[in-house]
């Protein structure tokens, strides 16, 4: 897997980082079978607490989740969610996620960027970045394209290019939670 980082124009969106409403929070579950072709997956290996993770971008999923075996690599300690997830899987089982590691570091692009992260069991990736961290970050997914576009406020808009995954994705995400 390669990553490509561009620094395209100037400008960007202006805002007040108004407060963001609380949703459910949710992600799909899809197999490989069920994907046309794996590769049209936004993915990327980037250092989470200075550790390379296996990440994916899910604009399906309201929170970003860590799987339980990388979340031991994270620097900063677990707290108590102020809401537990009831998290539902495809195969019908709740999993309750009552932890959230936050303001982890994640380097994207040259850029240091923070992310709560919920520990939760899901596979094949380490990090699923969902629209909690996107909004927060201003970012716009182009499926189509396999990038992200970041339009910080007062900062350089700056792109990420997926090069797609080396193997087929067994999971792409994993559960929805409530």
């Amino acid at each position: 897997m390669s990553n490509h980082c561009t620094r395209p124009k100037t400008g960007g969106q202006g805002g007040n980082g108004a407060q963001q409403q609380r949703a459910p929070a949710r992600t799909y579950a899809m197999t490989a079978e069920e994907v046309e072709n794996p590769n049209d997956v936004v993915t990327g290996t980037f250092p989470v607490c200075s550790k390379s993770a296996y990440v994916l971008f899910d604009t399906g999923a309201t929170h970003s989740f860590v799987s339980l075996s990388f979340a031991r690599y994270l620097s900063t300690p677990s707290q108590d969610l102020e809401i537990g997830l009831a998290v539902e899987t495809p195969s019908d089982n709740t999993l309750v996620a009552d932890k959230v590691h936050k303001s982890c570091d994640l380097m994207l692009c040259d850029r240091m960027m923070l992310v709560d992260l919920v520990p939760l069991a899901i596979l094949k990736f380490d990090v699923i970045l969902g629209m909690d961290w996107l909004l927060a970050n201003h970012a716009s997914v182009d499926c189509f394209k396999k990038e992200v576009k970041f339009s910080l406020p007062k900062q350089l808009e700056f792109v990420f290019r997926s090069m797609g995954v080396s193997e087929p994705v067994k999971i792409i995400s994993s559960m929805q939670a409530k």
